[in-house]
């Protein structure tokens, strides 16, 4: 029997694993609650709690929460060095990992312990701004924990994916979505995200995305905690009343919250009470929080909230230049979703599309065990491209791997470009690569503008002759989707290289299962790429001008190499090049030679002598600064002297 590969969800709030079976997913909740499991630690002592038991400690006793609980370990991963618990330094990786062994307990006896379908292996779904770094620490927990992690899939495409795998018909709804635009709207406890999707030639894209980590659920819980105790003061004529709560009922009644938050979510409920024993370090009958919240008010407490996070939807179709009604579909998952204000939002922008999913919380790890059980592989959405020296002085962008480009699984790293370049200009001592990639998905034109990825410096001879240093420039991606750029200077024997992780990758859907499919299959191809031309730097008036060139078919003479050289450089290396019957120099050059060499007589450059005019020492020996069309070129030059 072959292994069977998984798919996580491990969530700020929750966190859940999936697995394929007879042709469903299925959804591996907590066996009590029937929910995902909670993403909390409690450190007991030696003992180390997970999930729903944690989480309901934290609300259990009378004189608060006990000690050592860590709520959402997935946001340690995004900053450096430890939490504390309790004063006890404790590394994020080891948390996450206690999270990870949880599910993988979980999963064991939900399959019946049987070792060829342990959760030995699986697909992890990531928020679209988690980097190199985080998918990095987020596979070393995953080892600690005994998991492997196959593949990272942003969580808007899993979730996408698993509501068409749902369609009676994929092939036929792909075809009906293909070049359409999708917004997958995720609102959780930790974060909002938006995600703008459309299938392209067989392929879930991302098209552009925007996150706020300020309207998370975890705010209207605080928000709604704040109305308590304001409502509880009011009451008992209590000024400051933070000041007198137990140790760790501050916890315990931001969990209230929270579940009150659930049940007034559903429109069948209109009041909900809630009940915090032993509340304040007080005598009497302020000891006690007693209190009920109606829907409305819960409503007009969050209303801040829900605003600010429905105009996000303004923002991101704005910046996509759409409208509500470019938009096909609207998927609209993550908890936070079931509050009607926030459904309702959403039904009035989109009328008619966004389906009621009945799996909001469960999707994104469905989606992430089908991508597991299709075989489903990530590529490239965008080329990867460097910067390179072209007859315009601006520079070309040249594609060193192209969009479409297979992106490597679990133990892999791909050498994916091994290209030669030359250095046009030598003299600062560098030979500097731009690494970048287009702002827009799809075909783009020369002028189109770019993002740079990172920038490489490699040493050469400064003194060497144009067009000698030969750059040897490699470029590799590995399972974390982390890009190295590698340089070396053949003739100085320098190296370099850096790293960039800001890669734009979609889900290739080129090989869909068919009805009878079992197992996995990985599928691979490339893509041609565009090429366009270097953009000013941003906010500047500046543009940046790379000094290396690559050699290609088109230019295979080396003599041909020589029109990529700066023009006031190429003369002390070939005096004849400007020649009036050589026509091998390109405009460009006779304009930088006549700019920056200055007259031999006078010494000034054409900017002077414009400004200042003639002097005497050149019309004292019948020379003078002057203008001249060069006789053969038909190009303006300045600052030449002519003896009558």
């Amino acid at each position: 029997m072959s292994e069977t590969i998984f798919g996580i969800d491990f969530g700020t709030t929750n966190s859940l694993a999936a697995v394929s079976v007879g042709g469903r997913a299925l959804a591996l909740v907590d066996q009590v609650t029937r929910r995902p499991h909670p993403s909390v630690i409690w450190y007991r002592g030696s003992e180390i709690v997970v999930g729903r038991e944690a989480r309901e400690n934290m609300d259990i006793t009378e004189g608060g929460a006990p000690p050592g609980f860590v709520r959402s370990p997935k946001m340690s991963l995004r900053r450096d060095g430890p939490i504390f618990v309790d004063g006890r330094p404790v590394e994020p990786t080891d948390a996450v990992a206690e999270v990870l062994r949880h599910l993988k307990a979980d999963a064991s006896i939900a399959r019946g312990g049987a070792p060829a379908h342990d959760l030995a292996r699986a697909v992890f779904t990531i928020p679209v701004d988690f980097g190199g770094p985080e998918r990095r620490a987020l596979r070393e927990a995953s080892r600690k924990a005994g998991i492997g992690v196959v593949q990272f899939v942003h969580e808007p495409v899993a979730a996408l994916y698993a509501h068409l795998r749902a369609q009676p018909d994929l092939r036929r709804e792909l075809a009906r979505l293909e070049g359409r635009s999708i917004l997958v709207f995720d609102w959780g406890g930790g974060t909002l995200d938006l995600t703008l999707c459309r299938i392209t030639g067989g392929a879930i894209m991302q098209v552009r995305n925007l996150g706020d980590n300020e309207v998370g659920g975890d705010k209207f819980d605080e928000r709604l905690r704040n109305h308590l105790r304001g409502k509880h003061a009011s009451a008992h004529g209590l000024e400051d009343i933070t000041a007198l709560e137990q140790p760790g009922m501050a916890a315990k009644l931001l969990h209230q919250c929270e579940i009150l938050k659930i049940l007034l979510s559903d429109p069948k409920v209109d009041t909900e009470d809630v009940i915090v024993r032993n509340y304040l370090k007080v005598d009497g009958p302020g000891k006690n929080l007693l209190a009920s919240v109606t829907r409305p008010e819960l409503e007009a407490l969050s209303s801040g909230i829900v605003a600010r996070g429905l105009a996000r939807i303004d923002e991101i179709l704005e910046q996509a230049q759409l409208t509500y009604q470019d938009i096909e579909l609207c998927l609209a998952t993550g908890g936070m979703v079931n509050m009607p204000a926030i459904r309702d939002g959403l039904t009035e922008r989109f009328v008619g599309r966004v389906p009621r999913l009945e799996n909001g919380d469960r999707i994104i790890a469905e989606g992430a065990a089908w991508i597991a059980k299709d075989g489903l592989r990530l590529k490239l959405s965008k080329p990867i491209e460097i910067l390179v020296a072209d007859t315009s002085g601006r520079g070309t962008y040249h594609s060193l791997v192209d969009a479409g480009w297979t992106l490597p699984i679990e133990n892999e790293t791909q050498n994916v470009a091994n290209t030669r370049l030359f250095c046009v200009d030598p003299r600062e001592g560098f030979a500097v690569v731009e690494v970048a990639k287009p702002v827009k998905l799809g075909k783009t034109s020369p002028g189109d503008p770019r993002r740079s990825l990172c920038i490489v410096k490699v040493e050469v001879d400064p003194k060497a002759q144009p067009l000698l240093e030969r750059i040897e420039c490699s470029l590799q991606i590995d399972h974390d989707y982390v890009a190295r750029v590698s340089l070396r200077s053949t003739g100085r024997g320098a190296r370099s290289s850096e790293e960039f992780h800001d890669l734009e990758f979609g889900l290739s859907l080129a090989e869909l299962p068919s009805p009878d499919r079992e197992g996995d299959k990985i599928v691979s191809g490339n893509s041609s790429g565009p090429v366009g031309h270097a953009q000013p730097l941003a906010h500047s008036n500046l543009y940046q001008r790379t000094n290396v060139v690559r050699l290609d078919e088109s230019n295979q003479a080396h003599g041909d190499l020589w029109k990529y050289v700066p023009g006031d450089l190429i003369g002390q290396w070939q005096p004849s090049y400007f020649d009036i019957r050589n026509n091998s120099a390109t405009p460009r050059q006779h304009d930088e030679r006549n700019f920056y060499v200055p007259c031999a007589r006078c010494k000034r450059r054409i900017s002077q002598i414009k400004a200042e005019g003639p002097v005497n020492a050149c019309s004292e020996s019948q020379n003078y600064c002057g203008f001249e069309r060069a006789k053969n070129s038909g190009h303006l030059t300045y600052g030449v002297h002519r003896t009558p």
